[in-house]
């Protein structure tokens, strides 16, 4: 008899765990209050304490400070030429056969 397949016996499985995490989700989010207050603003300020090391807060900082900026500028002033040689040395190497 197909009832007493293992197939269906894991399907049943299947749908009674799905409908017990259905009715658990939906019991506690009936149950459950909205948070307080204290929860909201406990929870915005460590999202703006997370916001300070983040890149956003990062390039914050970057926009604020002028040695930094100044840094940066002659970085990538110094980067771009680097590159157009490294991809000259590469080329010229991958041409003469030696890789």
């Amino acid at each position: 008899m197909w009832m007493q397949k293992k197939w269906f016996m894991l399907l049943i499985w299947f749908v009674t765990t799905s409908f017990f995490f259905v009715f658990a989700a939906i019991l506690i989010s009936m149950f459950r209050f909205g948070p307080t207050e204290q929860e909201s603003m406990s929870f915005m300020m460590g999202m703006m304490k997370a916001m300070e090391t983040s890149l956003m807060g990062l390039s914050m900082q970057v926009k604020e400070d002028a040695n930094v900026q100044r840094l940066l500028f002659e970085s990538v002033q110094f980067a771009f030429p680097l590159l157009a040689i490294s991809i000259a040395g590469g080329v010229y190497v991958r041409c003469r056969g030696k890789v």
